[in-house]
């Protein structure tokens, strides 16, 4: 029995099919209606099911770590940010620079923006960090 046909018939994958990605529950549903309709005289070979699932473990637990170093990366981000604030920035804005100091950090989009008088920047275009000038308590 060739699987698109049961994949066909089968009302569990029609639910799946809703979904646009193709998540740890949807394999195991996949795996069990393969199995409760694969014909009894040409049983599929159970290793290829683990070796199957085991690859699909490996993969789930790449994305969990991608997504765990993204979030890390934007709270460096963040950090990085909120350690600019009150000091005099030299932004590169193309074909020139902008100096101003940061008054904010926002983070809107997975990016990390720092706030002026004079806009709004990446903190990617960062060239170099100063104490503002008269702001210098004197001890």
């Amino acid at each position: 029995m060739e699987v698109s046909k049961v994949l066909n018939n089968s009302s569990e994958v029609q639910q799946l099919q809703k979904k646009d990605i193709l998540d740890k529950d949807a394999f195991l549903k996949i795996l069990t209606v393969q199995l409760r309709h694969q014909d009894p005289l040409n049983a599929k070979d159970n290793t290829e099911y683990i070796a199957q699932m085991a690859q699909f473990a490996a993969l789930e637990q790449m994305q969990n770590l991608n997504n765990s170093l993204q979030k890390l990366l934007l709270s460096q981000k963040l950090m990085e940010g909120t350690v600019l604030i009150g000091k005099q920035v030299e932004f590169d804005v193309g074909s020139s620079t902008v100096i101003d100091k940061v008054t904010s950090v926002k983070v809107e989009g997975g990016q990390v923006y720092l706030k002026t008088e004079k806009g709004i920047y990446k903190i990617e275009q960062v060239l170099s960090v100063g104490d503002v000038l008269g702001d210098k308590q004197d001890q």
